[in-house]
């Protein structure tokens, strides 16, 4: 499941690379932190990199040394932690590409809450990052820049020919653009609807839920919340789209990833949703492609955002004033926009786009202010044991409503039902 996560999300993979900007994983004993020495594990960094970001937390923490190493790729990570909190081998600090994962440590009973130790950090985050940190009332982790997001992708040479001067500002507008950009015979079709069985078909979906008023979950976190008109409406346009043939009814997967980019690359389709991973595959292709903000829906635009987490684990007094330390100089502005600038991804906090390395990667890449304007609209997947099950028994029941088999109404339903057990099993 989790490694189905990170393929769908080429989030992960600009996760991956801002984790490992941000430097890796403490060997398995952190527990022994003399002096202020601790040690924190990641899923995604090289050794250079490692040693780069601990040699700059050294230099402004005179006397503290964090000790980084690579410890699994993603889907090996969490399994890893959890045979460590039971032997007593883990760190002081978590770097994690999953927010979900904060839930199932925190059963541990060896995570410590972040409630008050790093307010002004938390308060200066995107809205939707800083909202997902929060599980049951209580600040499980802290966030760090290298953050992905989604939005409109459209190739401009094709919406010329069509006559569309501009993208779509709705997803009724799209409706009817993707429907002009469209000629089947040829395996032409104006947008690109992800089809099969991977995360990434329910991170695609949500911002079509949000932007019509709809919630992932209820406010509490103890039941399943897309089974409402604002989601029967949103997996309506997906289909809908399907059923015209403005969209195809294969899917473009590829090498793992779900999110079709091989479909906007070769130009079998004129719009897709996607994230800043997919620019360089774009530019590879030579494809005239601008890029937009997510269509608007009855309640206004909103995007999926995936981010890194770090959280701080129970091991000795001066191992966990050093990590405190270590997460609150990941939060700053200037190592922040560091951490954006190494991953190519996003920062998270709004601060960290006036640095000077942001600016001026900024400056290089024209497509980068749509992507950080989107961040104040994005939401993180919910931080719960249960979003895995949660997500593949709503995306089994999407592809099951695109293939004709459900109706939209039908497709919620049944994914409610499998994710309000799941929320009841897991917590």
């Amino acid at each position: 499941m989790i490694s189905k996560r990170v393929a769908a999300g080429a989030i992960a993979s600009g996760l991956m690379l801002a984790a490992a900007a941000c430097g890796g994983a403490g060997a398995p004993s952190g527990s022994s932190a003399a002096g202020g020495t601790f040690t924190y594990w990641t899923s995604g960094w090289q050794p250079d990199q490692i040693a780069e970001i601990d040699a700059a937390f050294g230099k402004a923490h005179p006397g503290m040394h964090a000790k980084g190493q690579y410890i699994a790729s993603s889907d090996q990570y969490l399994p890893k932690v959890i045979a460590a909190l039971k032997n007593g081998t883990h760190p002081t600090v978590l770097l994690t590409q999953n927010p979900s994962d904060l839930p199932i440590v925190d059963q541990s009973g060896k995570l410590i809450p972040l409630d008050g130790k790093l307010t002004a950090e938390t308060g200066a985050l995107y809205p939707g990052i800083k909202e997902s940190l929060f599980h049951k009332g209580r600040q499980l982790g802290m966030a760090f820049a290298g953050v992905g997001d989604i939005v409109l992708f459209y190739n401009k040479k094709a919406f010329a020919d069509a006559g569309i001067d501009k993208p779509p500002a709705t997803w009724a507008e799209l409706a009817a653009d993707a429907k002009k950009l469209s000629d089947p015979a040829k395996n032409k079709y104006g947008f690109y609807v992800p089809l099969g069985e991977a995360e990434w078909i329910s991170f695609a979906w949500a911002p079509m839920l949000y932007a019509e008023g709809g919630s992932f979950l209820n406010a509490d976190g103890t039941a399943t919340a897309f089974n409402s008109p604002a989601g029967v409406k949103a997996l309506t346009t997906w289909v809908d789209l399907v059923k015209s043939r403005s969209a195809p009814s294969t899917s473009f997967a590829q090498a793992g990833s779900f999110d079709g980019a091989p479909a906007f690359a070769g130009g079998t389709v004129a719009m897709i949703v996607n994230g800043q991973w997919a620019v360089p595959t774009f530019e590879k292709a030579g494809v005239d492609f601008g890029v937009a903000p997510m269509p608007a829906g009855a309640a206004g635009t909103a995007t999926s955002l995936g981010i890194g987490v770090a959280a701080l684990l129970k091991t000795d007094a001066a191992a966990e004033k050093a990590g405190l330390e270590f997460l609150k100089f990941l939060a700053t502005p200037e190592q922040g926009a560091y951490l954006a600038v190494e991953s190519g991804g996003l920062p998270s906090d709004p601060a960290q786009l006036e640095q000077p390395a942001l600016k001026e990667h900024i400056a290089k890449n024209p497509t980068y202010a749509v992507f950080a304007e989107a961040e104040k609209t994005g939401k993180v997947r919910p931080i719960t044991p249960a979003y895995n099950a949660i997500s593949q028994s709503l995306w089994t029941e999407i592809n099951a409503a695109l293939k004709g088999r459900k109706t939209p109404a039908e497709a919620l339903a049944k994914a409610a039902r499998d994710g309000d057990a799941a929320l009841k099993k897991l917590g």
